[in-house]
Formats: C-alpha cells, sequence, structure tokens
C-alpha cells in the first residue's frame, strides 16, 4: 500500500512538473512575441499618422497621433479612425473625435501583454482609416528604422 502511494505521488509530480515547465515555455514565447518599443508611421495626402507600442514588464503602453497636413489649413471638424493589424487587432474611435492643438488628435491605452497581443497584419503594417468631412483615407502604417 505505501508502495503505491508513493508511485502515485511520482506521477502526480512528474505531470505538475510537465504542465508548470509547458506553461512557462508558452508564457515566454507570448511575451518574446512582441518587440519592447516599435513605431509605425504612414502619411497621406491629409493626414499623417504614428502608431507606438512601448512593452514594460507585463503590460503594453500603445499610443495613436493623428495630424492632419493638408493644404486647406481651416476647421476640420471631427474624424473618426479605424486602425487595423494582424490577429483581429483593432483600434476605433466610438464616436467623433474633435481635433485639438495644430488640427490633430491623440489617444494612448494599456493593457496586458499575457493576454493581448498587438501586431501588423501579416504584409507588416497597420491599416489607418480616418473619416472626416464625408471624405475617408486610408493610411499604411510602417515600422519605423533607425537611419
Amino acid at each position: 500500500m505505501r508502495m503505491r502511494n508513493l508511485t502515485m505521488l511520482s506521477v502526480v509530480l512528474f505531470m505538475f512538473l510537465l504542465l508548470s515547465a509547458c506553461t512557462s515555455k508558452e508564457a515566454e514565447h507570448n511575451l518574446n512575441d512582441q518587440p519592447d518599443e516599435v513605431v509605425y508611421y504612414g502619411k497621406g495626402e491629409e493626414w499623417l499618422a504614428t502608431f507606438s507600442i512601448f512593452k514594460v514588464n507585463h503590460l503594453l503602453f500603445d499610443s495613436i497621433y493623428i495630424q492632419n497636413i493638408g493644404e486647406d489649413r481651416g476647421a476640420k471638424g471631427p474624424i473618426e479612425y479605424k486602425l487595423v493589424g494582424g490577429d483581429g487587432f483593432k483600434f476605433e474611435s466610438q464616436y467623433p473625435q474633435e481635433l485639438q492643438g495644430v488640427r490633430s488628435f491623440h489617444t494612448s491605452s494599456e493593457s496586458n501583454s499575457d493576454i493581448v497581443s498587438i501586431k501588423p497584419t501579416a504584409d507588416g503594417v497597420f491599416e489607418l482609416t480616418i473619416e472626416f468631412n464625408g471624405k475617408t483615407e486610408n493610411l499604411k502604417l510602417k515600422k519605423m528604422t533607425a537611419r
């Protein structure tokens, strides 16, 4: 009877160690998928935008900045935007956003990197759609590289 208990204990201990190793390897793999800091940039005829992602410990801080660069310097009114990446990532306005300062808009968020993944499309870009004054402009935000 005592030998049977030792065998069962050994099996349970082995399973625990096996599951722990798999779980930590999987978590380590998910954390290493994302760079610690990356900035994407795109420019169109009316707008330019940057999308930055910073990883600190297990947190992701992301920020999108949209700037009007069009020739018409008049009031642009509110905008709506939708940023789409890979693996189902989507970040969009819930209602029209007023421009601030020099015809610009900025927003940011924070998320847990163990749960959320922010990745570009298979082409390595984020696709940004900006709707303004009854018009639409589409930008492809590409990863900025050091020069």
